[in-house]
């Protein structure tokens, strides 16, 4: 019995140091990582846009407006304001699809990706194309 009692008292002598090792000291990495202030906080839009022209006779806008919030540079909200594609002259214009790529909620930076087609006719040569627009919100 002695010598068993003495084996439990070495082994939980054993365990103390081991779960003091196990539990990591707590690092410091500043910035958005440790939520300690280190970005923007606030709430505005981004815009990014692709124009094409062939003046006077026809001209194309295709943008991309995404809204968001960020607190200390963490996005906390974010979405697709607007997404349009506005035309004159010989030429029309459609948005597609338009959706996010990367990051968003919970991360510093978010990617987003919008297409359109335009098509047209100039003394009865008909032209078309697709118009893609690619947004980044940096970090900060």
């Amino acid at each position: 019995m002695r010598k068993t009692l003495l084996i439990l008292a070495a082994l939980a002598a054993l365990a103390i140091p081991a779960a003091a090792v196990a539990k990591a000291p707590p690092v410091i990495c500043g910035g958005v990582c440790d939520g300690g202030g280190g970005g923007w906080t606030g709430c505005t839009s981004q815009t990014a846009s692709h124009s094409a022209s062939l003046w006077p006779l026809a001209t194309v806008n295709h943008y991309l407006v995404v809204s968001y919030c960020k607190r200390n540079g963490v996005i906390t909200s974010i979405g697709i304001a607007a997404h349009g594609c506005d035309f004159e002259g010989v030429a029309v214009c459609s948005t597609g699809p338009a959706w996010q790529t990367g990051g968003g909620v919970g991360f510093g930076y978010a990617t987003f990706t919008g297409h359109a087609t335009y098509i047209g006719g100039l003394g009865g040569v008909p032209f078309a194309g697709t118009s893609v627009v690619n947004l980044t919100i940096t970090p900060g």
